[in-house]
């Protein structure tokens, strides 16, 4: 998987000095929480300034709104009829956020 990160969540985001590191957390296969959950561990380190990191909370931010109305679409559209996968509009919906290129 060159060149491509897995994360399974974000644990914790910090910023010293004006760089804004955020930690990337896998869930381990081998540790548990208390509950026997699997425990979050840290995988690795996203570090950047701290006006790429509020670009990038832009970005998250459009692709969430474009995700809610996917959803929200899917949603009425099942109550009337059951699909499988979104139409090709809302694909290109969320596609079209997606691959912006970042400013």
């Amino acid at each position: 998987m060159s060149g491509q990160i897995f994360s399974d969540g974000i644990g914790s985001i910090s910023i010293v000095g004006g760089i804004v590191r955020i930690d990337l957390v896998v869930l381990s296969p081998t540790e548990k929480e208390p509950s026997g959950q699997p425990k979050a561990v840290f995988q690795q380190q996203i570090v950047m300034g701290v006006e790429a990191f509020l670009r990038s909370t832009e970005k998250m931010h459009g692709t969430a709104q474009a995700l809610a109305k996917l959803a929200a679409q899917q949603t009425i559209q099942s109550s009337a009829e059951p699909r499988a996968e979104p139409s090709p509009s809302q694909a290109q919906a969320v596609e079209s956020v997606a691959k912006r290129p970042f400013p």
